[in-house]
């Protein structure tokens, strides 16, 4: 019976351990928040759940700045929990179609715009910036600004609507192309 008992428990060890072949969890930094700027030079200014600051990276695309976070930080970057996206407004569409879709952030990741995303993200902390955030949605100051409800009017249309944070650190709505 006990042989019995042990076979069945490494058999289960090994079926709930069989995904973490990818990589330990302390060898990689989770995203929690991305501030976009830039023509076609792109600027990522990201925050990290488990560090304090921000980490400040460009090159010709999001994917190469990310690819020189990852350099800078020494641990790749997992997309997969991003909370909030900070946008201005420029290419909105594609840029959110290769977030949802190469970067795999998840569907509840909010997109907001701001003119002054990366002060705001170094001062205020991502923490702080996403709470501000849901309070404006639910206080209905600021509409729906989830990926996939941003993504749907974009795709629907030439614009959509999203939550707007201002220098002030307050929130608001604002439309983006």
């Amino acid at each position: 019976m006990k042989v019995l008992i042990c076979a069945v428990f490494a058999v289960l060890s090994l079926l709930f351990t069989a995904g973490c072949a990818s990589g330990r969890i302390q060898d990689k930094s989770y995203l929690r928040a991305v501030c976009i700027t830039g023509g076609s030079e792109k600027e990522l200014t990201m925050a990290f759940f488990s560090e304090e600051g921000v980490l400040t990276v460009s090159g010709d695309c999001t994917d190469s700045a990310a690819k020189q976070g990852e350099i800078i930080n020494g641990r790749k970057v997992f997309t997969g929990y991003t909370e909030l996206i900070l946008t201005d407004g420029r290419d909105s569409r594609e840029l959110l179609e290769h977030m949802l879709t190469d970067w795999q952030v998840s569907s509840s990741c909010m997109v907001v715009y701001s003119s002054c995303g990366k002060q705001l993200l170094e001062e205020k902390g991502a923490e702080r910036l996403t709470g501000t955030v849901r309070q404006a949605v639910e206080q209905g100051a600021a509409p729906k600004s989830d990926i996939i409800t941003v993504l749907g009017g974009l795709c629907s249309g030439s614009c959509a609507e999203t939550a707007e944070l201002r220098a002030d650190g307050t929130a608001g709505s604002s439309v983006i192309y």
